[in-house]
């Protein structure tokens, strides 16, 4: 099954030493790196591409759909390099690593909402600072670019209209089905890749966070387990 998986990690200064642990030890990586050096865990690691420092990790699972839209695998995991950081990260990201092993398909690991438009329909962010102590050490930035339409409901509303979805994920962990990204033209995730690469701390990455259920709206293909 683990051929048929592509694990893409966003890292930034992060050792990745998570990827020696199980179950992530299952699997193999390719790392887009964006910080100043390479130092980090590379056991399990099958390509290594450099990107600049821009839209966090929002830009680079964008980028790697853009990028491969037509050689994608059949399941991909994106990962922030942060997981090993943080215990309720690295919790969720084996939650998804198990379910695709044990359902034979992609995990959407959502939170549920009546609406995610109406629920951060006044959403916001000005001063956001990475919360891995790893990263912020060579990144403290914290004023954020405001994103060009705000807030987050008038930007969803001019992506997406009144479409209603009703889970959302955040922290930068999910997998998706290749159908259920290739059902939507390579148009709207190159528009969002352009929106997310204006700036290496961008506000409108915080709303692209919220919104990936939408993005791949419908969700067909990819199993939906609440969070």
């Amino acid at each position: 099954m683990s051929k048929y998986i592509q694990i893409i990690v966003s890292r930034y200064n992060e050792t990745l030493d998570w990827t020696l642990e199980h179950p992530f030890n299952l699997f193999k990586y390719i790392v887009y790196n964006k910080g100043p050096n390479q130092n980090f865990v590379k056991d399990n690691v099958n390509q290594i591409i450099d990107l600049t420092n821009v839209g966090r990790c929002d830009h680079t699972y964008l980028y790697h759909i853009v990028t491969n839209f037509n050689n994608l695998a059949e399941i991909t995991v994106f990962f922030p390099g942060s997981i090993g950081s943080m215990s309720h990260k690295k919790n969720n990201a084996i939650k998804i690593l198990k379910n695709i092993l044990k359902y034979k398909t992609a995990i959407f690991l959502g939170s549920y909402t009546p609406s995610v438009k109406n629920t951060f329909n006044d959403f916001i962010l000005n001063n956001w600072t990475c919360s891995d102590p790893i990263n912020s050490v060579l990144n403290p930035e914290n004023e954020l670019c405001p994103a060009i339409i705000r807030p987050f409901g008038k930007w969803f509303q001019y992506h997406f209209g009144n479409i209603e979805v009703n889970y959302y994920c955040m922290q930068g962990i999910l997998s998706i089905h290749k159908l259920d990204i290739l059902k939507c033209p390579i148009s709207r995730y190159e528009k969002l890749l352009a929106a997310v690469g204006r700036h290496s701390n961008p506000e409108v990455g915080h709303y692209i966070e919220r919104a990936w259920g939408a993005i791949f709206h419908p969700i067909l293909f990819t199993k939906i387990i609440p969070n």
